[in-house]
Parts: structure tokens; C-alpha cells; sequence
């Protein structure tokens, strides 16, 4: 039998795990995945993590299309990184593959004017280094944020051969 005890002591519980995913909320923006693990490394019951998760969603608090699209802003317009590398970061993150994919569609920039702009402001400051190692650097800083070879080959070929688009 459930006693008055039992009940209130299970909502303490809940106070206290929605509070903690408030408080990580208010940090920055979080996948449902995310939200969970953080709740479950604080040893909350899984009962518990689900009931706060669905509060947090009913409130529209927590949203994967939400949070895929902030952070596929964020990305692509303070840290540039191409569409591959966004897509496997909300898929690491726990947003599904169709999320993903979807909120990247909407982002619908060209990522070899992305790589371009990326490169470019690099490239500014590489004085004094010979053209291969320029070329071995770049394609190695692109490739970090990942981009295909073909941009990369692509953009390169651009700049070593001095096409107006990057003057």
C-alpha cells in the first residue's frame, strides 16, 4: 500500500530531478537524449527522468526540432563546419536521422561558399609559407570541419589559381 509518505517523497523526487533539468536547460538547449543521460548520471529513477522529459515537452521546454535547429544555426553561422559534420554531431547528440536531416534541408547554403568564406579568412594569415604547405594545411583544416574532398579540392584549386571569387 501507498502511503502519504511514499507519495510525498516521490514528489520531492520529481521537484528535484525537474528542477536539475531546468537548471541544465537554462545552460544551453538540450536533446531529449541529452537531457536523459545528464538526469540519469545524477542517479534519478528512470520512471522519474521519463515523467520530467514528457512535463518538459507538453511545456515546450524540450523539443529535438527545436534543438537541431538552433545548434545547425549555431554551426553553420559562428563556427562553420559543413552540413556532414552538423548531421553527425545532433545524431551523437541523440536527435533521430530524420530530424536531422530535415532541419538541414532547411539550411539550405552552399557549402562550398562555406568552405570558401572558411578558408579565405585562414588563408589571410599564412604568410610566409610555401603554396604546398598552404594547401596541406587548409585541406587538413577543412577536412577537421568536415568537408568532402571534392569542395575542398574544389575551393583550392580556386585560390592557387587566383579566381576573382576570392578577391
Amino acid at each position: 500500500m501507498k502511503t502519504a509518505a511514499d507519495d510525498g517523497e516521490r514528489s520531492r523526487t520529481m521537484l528535484q530531478a525537474k528542477s536539475e533539468a531546468l537548471k541544465l536547460l537554462a545552460v544551453r538547449p538540450r536533446s531529449v537524449r541529452e537531457l536523459e543521460e545528464r538526469l540519469r548520471r545524477k542517479k534519478h529513477a528512470q520512471a522519474v527522468i521519463l515523467q520530467v522529459v514528457e512535463e518538459l515537452k507538453r511545456q515546450g521546454l524540450l523539443d529535438d526540432e527545436k534543438f537541431a535547429k538552433l545548434y545547425a544555426h549555431s554551426r553553420i553561422y559562428t563556427k562553420p563546419v559543413s552540413k556532414k559534420k552538423i548531421e553527425e554531431d545532433l545524431k551523437r547528440k541523440g536527435v533521430s536521422g530524420d530530424i536531422a536531416q530535415k532541419t538541414l534541408v532547411s539550411f539550405g547554403e552552399d557549402e562550398k561558399a562555406r568552405a570558401r568564406e572558411l578558408i579565405l579568412r585562414r588563408f589571410e594569415k599564412m604568410t610566409g609559407i610555401s603554396d604546398e604547405k598552404k594547401k596541406m594545411r587548409l585541406y587538413g583544416f577543412l577536412k577537421r570541419r568536415g568537408f568532402g574532398s571534392e569542395v575542398i579540392f574544389g575551393v583550392l584549386g580556386e585560390l592557387f589559381q587566383g579566381v576573382e571569387a576570392f578577391e
